[in-house]
């Protein structure tokens, strides 16, 4: 249901973005708009199997970062999840 485009978000198919508009996929506040886009922006994009902190490193090193250094990062968290898998671990169905 989130993914539709309904209920204030946007739809899983289409990027958009603007200032205040709480159905775009990346909302701009109207406060970063106002201090001539220093402040931060919405992801209102809805997904439940990302990790946090993952997505927030990868976003701020290919938004800020000259030199992109997600690379270690990304084969860290890759190696972690396949580990997850076979890890002899308590598994809640």
């Amino acid at each position: 249901m989130r993914l539709t485009g309904h209920h204030e978000t946007s739809s899983c198919d289409t990027f958009s973005y603007g200032v205040a508009n709480r159905a775009a996929s990346f909302r701009i506040p109207t406060s970063t708009n106002a201090a001539n886009g220093k402040g931060y922006i919405e992801d209102r994009r809805p997904a439940s199997n990302i990790d946090p902190y993952v997505v927030g490193a990868l976003l701020a090193d290919s938004a800020i970062l000259d030199n992109s250094v997600a690379g270690p990062m990304l084969k860290h968290y890759l190696d972690w999840q396949n580990w997850k898998r076979t890890a002899a671990i308590e598994k809640i169905d």
